[in-house]
């Protein structure tokens, strides 16, 4: 899944909460900002983004039964169901 994506289906989670949309934003570009100018490779950017990305998903109640069901990425836990 592309970050993009992962934005899209986040973006699309918040429900139009503009809070909580200006937050995933700022949050995701200043650790993608932080990892290119530390030279990361692409493997290690690409994980700091999506964590960056999720991190607020910790703290919701997102997780219905259908995406409890799904595949879960495993290194991210439980509140990443949402983005299989």
């Amino acid at each position: 899944m592309t970050i993009a994506e992962i934005l899209e289906k986040m973006i699309c989670f918040s429900n139009g909460n503009i809070h909580d949309i200006d937050h995933l934003v700022r949050v995701w570009t200043f650790a993608k900002t932080i990892g290119e100018l530390e030279h990361i490779d692409a493997e290690t950017q690409y994980i700091l983004e999506v964590a960056a990305i999720t991190h607020a998903g910790r703290n919701t109640e997102m997780l219905t039964a259908s995406i409890r069901n799904s595949k879960a990425v495993p290194w991210c836990g439980n509140f990443c169901m949402i983005l299989v």
